[in-house]
C-alpha cells in the first residue's frame, strides 16, 4: 500500500468492510478533515462512516467514486473493493478530490488490492471466527432446545457462560430496508455499534447481526440498571442514526435480566416484543419489557395472525355500524378509564350526557350488554388489539 502512495502521490488508506481504518499510508497534500480525524481518533466518524456505506459499497465487486461531502469536510475518493475468492475483506480508498487518477494509475490501484488480497485472506479469518461466534449466538436464543445446548457448549470454549450470571438482552431492528445495498449497509452499521462497548461499567457481551436486526446480550454479576441500559441503547441508536445517512430508521426493545445464559432465549424473545412495540403500539424508539403491560401478551401472536378476523365477534359487530370511529374511541376510553363516566368524559373532552347517548346507541346497533363483564372483557381485549393491527383504526 505504501509503494502504491508513494507511485500515485496520493493518500491511501485500507478500511475493513464496516469503514474503520487498518491500515494508512502518509500524507502527500491531499488529506481532508475526515482522514485528519480519523488518524488522530483512530477511527472515522460516524457520519463519514454512514456517508461511505451509503453508496452501497458492501455490495460493489469494481471501482467506485465516494463523492464528496462537503458537511463533514469529505473530499471524492476512488474506492476499490478488496475481495478473496468472492468474499469482501475491506476496501481501498485513494484520495482523487479533482478526479485526475489516469487509467493506468486506476490500473495500478485494481492489481494493487488484488495483491492485498491474498494477504488480508490471512487476517479474515479472524472476522470468520467472529462469524461462528455469531452463528452460536443466533442458535443460544433458538426454539430449539437441541441448538441451545450446542451453542451454549460453543460459546463454552470462550468461557462466556461464567461471565453470565444475569443475562439481559437488547434488540435493534431496522426500519425502512427497500434494496439489497440499504440491506448491506443496514447490517453493517449494526455490527458497527453492537460492537462499541458497554460504557456503564465492565460487562460481558455478545453479539449477532441477522438480516437487519441485531442482538446484543449483556453478561453481568447482578441485574444491571435499567436506566444504564437504556443510556447505552440510545446512544447505540443516535450512533446508528450517524451510520445511517438518512437511508434507514432503527428502534429497541430492551428485555429482563434472567439468571443464567441458558435463559438467554427468554430474555431475546421478550426483548425483540417490546422491540415491536416500540416500533407499532407505543411509538417510542426504545421500548423495555416491563413497558409493555397488556401488549405484552397481545404480541405473542404471530404478526400473520394479526388482523379483523382474529378480532372477538364483539369488536366485530361495533366495527361494522362504526365506519366512522367514533362510538369505537368512546367506547376504548370508557374501558380505559374502568369504565369511570366522569374520567372518561373529560378525557374526551365530550359532556357526561354525550358519553352515556354514545355507548347507548353502541348497545342499541350491536345488541351488546355493556353492563356484562364478560362482554366488556371481549371489547376490552379486542380494541387493544387494533392497535396492532397493520392499518388498525386507532391508528
Amino acid at each position: 500500500m505504501d509503494q502504491l502512495a508513494e507511485h500515485l502521490r496520493r493518500s491511501v488508506v485500507i478500511i475493513d468492510p464496516g469503514v474503520q481504518m487498518l491500515y494508512s499510508s502518509v500524507h502527500f497534500g491531499d488529506e481532508d478533515q475526515v482522514r485528519v480525524q480519523a488518524i488522530l481518533n483512530r477511527g472515522a466518524s460516524t457520519k463519514a462512516i454512514g456517508h461511505v456505506l451509503a453508496q452501497g459499497v458492501s455490495t460493489w465487486t469494481t471501482a467506485g467514486i465516494i463523492p464528496a461531502n462537503d458537511e463533514i469536510g469529505m473530499k471524492a475518493r476512488v474506492c476499490v473493493p478488496i475481495r478473496w475468492h468472492g468474499e469482501l475483506l475491506g476496501q481501498m480508498m485513494v484520495m482523487d478530490a479533482d478526479g485526475t487518477l489516469t487509467t493506468s494509475e486506476l490500473s495500478a490501484i485494481n492489481q494493487t488490492a488484488q495483491d492485498i488480497a491474498a494477504a488480508m485472506s490471512v487476517e479474515g479469518q479472524k472476522e470468520s471466527d467472529s462469524g461462528v461466534q455469531e452463528q452460536a449466538v443466533r442458535d443460544l436464543v433458538q426454539r430449539d432446545a437441541r441448538l441451545r445446548r450446542r451453542a451454549l457448549i460453543e460459546l463454552g470454549a470462550s468461557h462466556a457462560p461464567e461471565r453470565f450470571e444475569y443475562v439481559t438482552a437488547v434488540e435493534l431492528g431496522v426500519q425502512g430496508i427497500s434494496n439489497s445495498a440499504t440491506a448491506s449497509h443496514a447490517d453493517a452499521a449494526l455490527r458497527a455499534v453492537l460492537t462499541m462497548g458497554y460504557r456503564q461499567g465492565r460487562l460481558a457481551e455478545l453479539h449477532a447481526v441477522d438480516s437487519g436486526t441485531g442482538l446484543l446480550l449483556l453478561g453481568s454479576a447482578a441485574p444491571p440498571g435499567q436506566p444504564a441500559i437504556r443510556l447505552h441503547v440510545q446512544k447505540m441508536l443516535d450512533q446508528l442514526e450517524d451510520l445511517s445517512s438518512g437511508r434507514f430508521g432503527c428502534v429497541a426493545g430492551i428485555g429482563p435480566s434472567l439468571s443464567g445464559l441458558e435463559q438467554a432465549h427468554k430474555a431475546a424473545g421478550q426483548a425483540h416484543l417490546a422491540r415491536r412495540a416500540a416500533a407499532s403500539v407505543l411509538g417510542t424508539q426504545v421500548a423495555a419489557w416491563a413497558d409493555l403491560g397488556p401488549y405484552a401478551l397481545l404480541l405473542r401472536i404471530p404478526e400473520e395472525d394479526l388482523n379483523e378476523e382474529s378480532l372477538p365477534e364483539e369488536v366485530r359487530r361495533l366495527l361494522a355500524v362504526d365506519p366512522g370511529r367514533d362510538l369505537t374511541e368512546t367506547l376504548r376510553r370508557y374501558l380505559d378509564y374502568a369504565c369511570n363516566g366522569p374520567a372518561a368524559s373529560e378525557a374526551l373532552h365530550i359532556h357526561r350526557t354525550t358519553l352515556y347517548y354514545r355507548l347507548g346507541r353502541i348497545s342499541e346497533l350491536t345488541g351488546l350488554d355493556l353492563s356484562d363483564g364478560r362482554t366488556r372483557l371481549s371489547l376490552h381485549l379486542g380494541l387493544t388489539m387494533l392497535d396492532l393491527l397493520p392499518a388498525g383504526p386507532s391508528h
